[in-house]
């Protein structure tokens, strides 16, 4: 034992380490539960160890610089963030990713404060632990360094040493897979992102991106104020009057729609309108709405996600062919990408800032959609943005519609992903489709009573994940999202007057509802739809066009901003 308080002695100040060591497991925690519950760390003991390594020396190198109390205050801001860091890996088995660190930014008082009522006890336990961690900090540390003075070179030396030694084993992979062309600037790269994987490094990587993404979207307006599609009508001297809709769903499922094959009769509605087309094979360019907004309503695709920051829309291209447009929405008002596109808008309506609230259906958007319906305008086109199937699901529907019971009551916990609750998350999900299924065809029923040339479609942002493949994990944003949360539900309906004029757009519409679609063909096929002419038209990706050509592979931009493919 005395050996022992020797070599404390000599090589660390004098201090209580009982208290440092319990300090520095309280930051480690995120990394922990990554350790153990992270699908890429979990199956390899000696990843984990690695893992363990590695984000130990990123914690303990500014004790090198800093004295301890100062040390640990400093780190205590990262300490604040780890509950989003835990959260995520419980539910995901993964770090977190760009697009909910999004989420948590864009969140509102509101929807923050129903969240911390329904994980009471969880936050009982998270003050208890930010109390007792200052409380230790200021009371039970002496505010000295951690190391002797001595020790102090060799302890720093022994951080430079661990990165030096991992850089050359990336080069050296690097080396092994290609003698011929050993790439230092992969190698450094690789090195990087093992930073920007190990907590509180992730963090701060993704907010740097976020800031950046928030500066470009600052400048967005600006930067396109002078672009032009050129757009013109080609059957600009039609004397009938034109309606085109599109309707952007939120989370649904193509398989989750009874008019697509599913057992429960979830959309009944829709079977019984005439001229409705479904689309079989259709997959999203995003899991989450923040990047698949943009992938949607321009011509960018997840290989160019930066292009959607370049150009307009295909809003904008029919207001430039005299289009009088509407943006009607239930969520996302405060996106500047489309707070931008809202305010070239003729007129815009957005529901509520609490997107989240109980009592806030899409049902409240059809006035809206009357109002600009009724004003009788010769050319409209209205963008409808839905809340449609995002959790809570049990939000996103009245009780008259609760169709499949048991369902989540209430306000329901984040954390329920057990499988003796599956059966109430599916039934609160089914009875949020049976809604839209309503929503749908109220909005189809409203254009079709106008007796002119119009088109409704229905697009969903993506779809979500439902217990898929055996797993427990629901909700959507996954880094690689099974296919049953990127295969979403497209609709099509044409008035028997669009039919007359456009029937070999119809015809062409007909024939391609088997083929391999993405959510990359939108922007060319509404445009077609409505006879739009303009500036890199491309016929072959559009699905009124039979001139088009499906693709073999569809690409999707994960939450992360990784692009990966499906057949």
């Amino acid at each position: 034992m005395n050996t022992i308080q020797i070599i404390k002695r000599n090589i660390f100040r004098p201090n209580n380490y009982g208290w440092i060591l319990l300090l520095f497991v309280i930051l480690m925690l995120p990394n922990i539960f990554v350790i153990f519950l992270s699908g890429e760390l979990s199956e390899s003991f000696v990843k984990q160890m690695e893992y363990l390594i590695f984000s130990s020396s990123i914690l303990i190198t500014p004790a090198l610089f800093l004295k301890m109390r100062w040390y640990f205050l400093f780190e205590s801001i990262f300490m604040l963030c780890a509950p989003f860091e835990i959260g995520y890996v419980w539910i995901y088995k993964s770090t977190v990713t760009d697009g909910f660190i999004s989420s948590v930014l864009n969140t509102n008082i509101g929807e923050a404060a129903e969240l911390l009522m329904t994980i009471k006890w969880q936050c009982f336990i998270l003050l208890l632990l930010w109390t007792s961690y200052y409380f230790i900090t200021f009371r039970k540390i002496k505010n000295n360094f951690l190391f002797s003075r001595k020790y102090y070179f060799i302890a720093g030396v022994s951080v430079i040493a661990l990165n030096l030694m991992l850089f050359s084993t990336m080069y050296a992979t690097e080396y092994r897979q290609d003698k011929s062309q050993a790439n230092i600037n992969e190698a450094t790269n690789n090195f990087v992102d093992n930073y920007r994987c190990a907590y509180p490094c992730n963090i701060i990587a993704t907010l740097v991106r976020k800031y950046n993404n928030h500066i470009t979207l600052k400048n967005l307006h600006k930067n396109i104020a002078s672009f032009s599609y050129h757009a013109r009508q080609n059957s600009s001297t039609l004397p009938e009057r034109e309606i085109y809709v599109v309707i952007i769903g939120e989370s649904a499922r193509y398989g989750n729609f009874s008019i697509n094959g599913y057992e429960r009769h979830t959309s009944p509605q829709l079977e019984k309108i005439k001229n409705i087309i479904t689309y079989s094979d259709v997959y999203a360019t995003s899991t989450v709405t923040e990047f698949a907004l943009p992938l949607l309503l321009s011509s960018a695709t997840p290989l160019n996600p930066e292009e959607a920051f370049k150009e307009k829309t295909f809003a904008d291209a029919f207001r430039e062919c005299g289009f009088y447009a509407g943006w009607i929405a239930n969520q996302s008002g405060c996106l500047p990408y489309i707070k931008r596109i809202a305010k070239d808008m003729d007129e815009t309506f957005f529901i509520s800032d609490e997107s989240e609230n109980y009592g806030n259906y899409d049902g409240l958007l059809l006035p809206y959609i009357d109002s600009l319906l009724n004003k009788n305008e010769q050319k409209t086109f209205i963008v409808i943005h839905t809340l449609g199937s995002h959790f809570r699901y049990n939000f996103r529907y009245p009780k008259s519609f609760e169709r499949y019971v048991p369902a989540l009551e209430g306000i329901a916990n984040y954390s329920i992903i057990s499988d003796k609750d599956k059966e109430l998350i599916i039934n609160a999900y089914d009875n949020s489709v049976y809604y839209t299924d309503f929503i749908l065809s109220e909005i189809i029923n409203k254009v079709a009573s106008q007796q002119c040339i119009s088109t409704v479609l229905y697009i969903s942002d993506h779809a979500e994940n439902l217990y898929d493949n055996g797993s427990l994990s629901v909700f959507h944003g996954s880094k690689i999202p099974p296919k049953a949360e990127v295969h979403i539900p497209l609709f099509i309906w044409t008035s028997p007057d669009y039919n007359r004029i456009y029937p070999h757009k119809q015809k062409a519409l007909k024939a391609n509802i088997n083929k391999k679609i993405s959510a990359s063909n939108l922007f060319y096929s509404i445009l077609d739809i409505a006879d739009i002419s303009y500036s890199g038209e491309k016929p072959e990706k559009s699905i009124a066009s039979d001139s088009f050509k499906e693709d073999s592979i569809r690409y999707v931009y994960t939450a992360n901003k990784e692009v990966i493919h499906f057949q």
